[in-house]
């Protein structure tokens, strides 16, 4: 069996939409277990500095590990970035060297900045010797809804549009991009771990 966890942090609930959306898809995927967990204020001391040691020894357990943050002013919260730097106790120990790592994001606007986020969890995740792996998904409209999969081209990991006009979800494109990343990356921890010496 292999383990994947998800870790995020969202600000209006679209990325918490889009977490529930990759989990879905990984796990539907035979033969992988599938985690998530939310970065919260309770997690951050008044210093900054962020903690929790159930959720530390869950990711490092894990085979694969997927971030997800809100695009605030062209980078990942600063709620995310208290997590990131936690991290650097696992940087110091290659402690999640060759874990499958991917990540995700939500903005207001179809772009956003959206990259600008997905260039910092995937540098995140080579700074941690990690094994990134992108979305992967075509372009075609799957939904009937007039937008296609991945219709931004964020190929590194999944970007998301904030909240469609009477709901607080993204658009139903964008959460089917997400469970479909869910399904690579559930696929690609398996192939890894088995392949693993």
């Amino acid at each position: 069996m292999s383990n994947l966890e998800i870790i995020f942090h969202t600000g209006l609930g679209h990325t918490g939409s889009t977490a529930e959306a990759v989990a879905r898809g990984a796990g539907s995927v035979d033969g992988v277990n599938v985690g998530t967990h939310e970065i919260t204020g309770a997690q951050i001391d008044s210093e900054g500095g962020w903690s929790d040691d159930s959720v530390l020894e869950a990711l490092t357990a894990a085979d694969g590990i997927v971030f997800g943050s809100p695009t605030y002013m062209g980078n990942v919260s600063w709620q995310f970035q208290a997590f990131a730097y936690a991290t650097g106790q696992f940087w110091m120990t290659n402690g999640w060297m060759d874990k499958i790592a991917g990540g995700f994001t939500a903005s207001s606007f179809p772009s956003g900045d959206k990259s600008s986020t997905l260039d910092y969890l995937s540098t995140l995740a080579a700074q941690l010797r990690m094994v990134w792996v992108g979305a992967g998904t075509p372009s075609s409209n799957l939904t009937g809804d007039g937008r296609g999969i991945d219709p931004y081209g964020f190929y590194r990991g999944v970007g998301t549009l904030g909240g469609r006009p009477g709901s607080n979800l993204p658009p139903e494109g964008d959460l089917l991009t997400a469970e479909l990343y869910g399904v690579r990356l559930a696929e690609a921890t398996k192939r890894w771990n088995a392949g693993a010496v």
